[in-house]
C-alpha cells in the first residue's frame, strides 16, 4: 500500500465521518466530544499499568513501619486517580444516550416542521428528520453501552487489585 493509498483511505474516513455526523445534526458534536473524551479516558486504562506495584516506595534507610505507610500513601493516590478517571467513564456513559434522546426529539421537530412547511406528501422531507433522530440515537446507545462495558470490566479490575494488595498487606485506607 502506498502512501498516497493510506492518505486517500484517511480522507475517506475523514469524509464519512463528517457526513454521518452532518446527518445526526448538532447534537452529534457533544456525542462526539463524549466519544472522544471516553476514549481518552480508556487509554488511560491502556497505557498505564493496572499493577500498581511499581508505586512501592520501600527505602533502606526507613524502618519497615514507616515504608508500609508510605506504600499505603502511595497506593491510596494511585487508587483514587483511577476511580475518578472511572466515574468520568461512568457519567459519559450515562450522558450519551441522554445525548441521543435529545437528538430524537430535535430529529422529531425538524421532521414536523418540514411537514408543515412542505407537506407530508413529500417521503424526501419525512425521512430527513426521522433519520436525523435514529442517528443520535443509535451514536448516543452505541457510546453509551461502549462507556458501561468499559467501567464494568474497568471496575472489576480495580476490585481485584485491591483484594491482592489488602492480602499482601497494603491497602488503600
Amino acid at each position: 500500500m502506498t502512501i498516497n493509498n493510506i492518505i486517500y483511505s484517511i480522507s475517506q474516513f475523514e469524509h464519512s465521518v463528517l457526513a454521518f455526523i452532518d446527518v445526526g445534526g448538532i447534537v452529534m458534536w457533544p456525542l462526539f466530544a463524549c466519544c472522544l473524551w471516553m476514549l481518552w479516558l480508556a487509554s488511560q486504562i491502556i497505557f498505564k499499568s493496572y499493577d500498581l506495584s511499581y508505586i512501592r516506595t520501600t527505602t533502606q534507610t526507613c524502618p519497615d513501619w514507616l515504608n508500609h505507610r508510605l506504600d499505603s500513601i502511595a497506593l491510596r493516590k494511585a487508587y483514587q486517580q483511577q476511580y475518578f478517571d472511572l466515574q468520568g467513564v461512568k457519567l459519559l456513559s450515562m450522558v450519551a444516550p441522554l445525548l441521543g434522546l435529545l437528538g430524537t426529539v430535535s430529529g422529531m421537530i425538524a421532521m414536523f416542521t418540514a411537514g408543515a412547511d412542505y407537506g407530508f406528501h413529500d417521503p424526501a422531507v419525512i425521512s430527513a428528520g426521522i433519520s436525523m433522530a435514529m442517528v443520535t440515537t443509535q451514536t448516543g446507545l452505541f457510546i453509551g453501552l461502549s462507556g458501561a462495558l468499559l467501567a464494568f470490566f474497568w471496575q472489576r479490575k480495580l476490585n481485584k487489585i485491591q483484594r491482592i494488595d489488602l492480602v499482601r498487606g497494603y491497602h488503600a485506607e
